[in-house]
């Protein structure tokens, strides 16, 4: 199956790694590499520079035709592909991160050669499954990342982080494996019990949140607690574009201490993430353009599993 596909687009900027953008539609769009997580090269996030970052950034300069700003040499054009077969506009909305960059496959127009797998392939970039594998080319990916750890390429070579940052993929990629699990099972299953997922299916959570229906959501509580605010916690399970919030109210009941407990010890920071979580929805504030919301009374509302599974 091939995804859908938007081509020969006019490439405005090599971020770094794994970011560039592009002009779509007359406007500037920032795309982020489906299934890549290069290393840092800039300023700015919370995660370190690395000599590794700041290589694949190298890289992915000379492979687009750009400078050492990352501005094209000319007039460089690209193809996009998404990793599902759905309309242009429904593949537009639905695939982005929390950051609302799109995530494609990006190949230089009118060429074969997916860029994302290149990059693997190289040694730049892990095969980055933390938020669910390549629905296309998941074969390919695992492959590239071994051939590329075979002959110790890139990030898979001591040295070329020697004496300075590194990162502990010994650590993460069994934990970006259990991730990738958890989110085979909700496409799987998930999906076909009508669980709701707070990116794919915001506008759906927002008409329940304003009818007051109970819904379960797939939700990731990797942050964990986000506000402790009055006698209650907050946990920030959308994102910056898609806002939803989880209420823990009277965080000193012992039905709260388990929640508490529950999120923190099996779905925070190196635990599952993702978790699905049922009640009754509503806005907050109870405005038309209040966010949505779910109140959190008893541990049983969080649940490994879809409902019926």
């Amino acid at each position: 199956m091939k995804g859908t596909a938007i081509k020969d687009l006019k490439l405005i900027k090599v971020i770094d790694g794994d970011t560039i953008k592009i002009l779509l539609n007359n406007e500037q769009e920032s795309i982020r590499f489906t299934c890549l997580d290069t290393e840092e090269s800039q300023q700015g996030g919370d995660k370190p520079i690395t000599n590794a970052g700041i290589l694949a950034s190298k890289w992915a300069k000379q492979y687009f035709g750009a400078d050492d700003q990352g501005i094209p040499n000319g007039d460089v054009r690209v193809d996009l592909e998404f990793d599902t077969n759905d309309p242009v506009q429904v593949c537009l909305n639905k695939h982005r991160d929390n950051y609302g960059r799109l995530l494609c496959y990006v190949y230089k127009a009118g060429e074969a050669e997916n860029s994302n797998l290149r990059i693997v392939q190289e040694g730049w970039s892990p095969y980055f499954v933390k938020y669910g594998r390549s629905r296309l080319y998941h074969r390919q990916f695992a492959t590239a990342e071994a051939e590329a750890q075979a002959k110790g390429w890139g990030i898979w070579n001591p040295k070329t982080n020697a004496g300075g940052n590194r990162r502990d993929y010994t650590t993460l990629i069994p934990w970006w494996h259990l991730r990738d699990s958890v989110v085979q099972d909700y496409r799987y299953l998930g999906i076909q019990a009508g669980v709701l997922s707070v990116r794919l299916d915001y506008s759906h959570l927002v008409e329940a949140a304003k009818t007051g229906n109970a819904v379960t959501v797939f939700c990731d509580l990797q942050t964990g607690i986000n506000q402790w605010t009055g006698n209650g916690a907050l946990i920030y399970a959308g994102s910056i574009f898609q806002k939803f919030n989880l209420w823990i109210p009277d965080k000193g009941s012992a039905a709260a201490q388990s929640i508490l407990r529950l999120i923190e010890t099996r779905y925070a920071k190196s635990g599952r993430g993702y978790v699905y979580v049922s009640g009754i929805t509503s806005l907050y504030p109870n405005k038309p353009d209040g966010k949505p919301q779910l109140v959190l009374t008893e541990a049983q509302q969080l649940s490994d599993f879809p409902p019926g599974d």
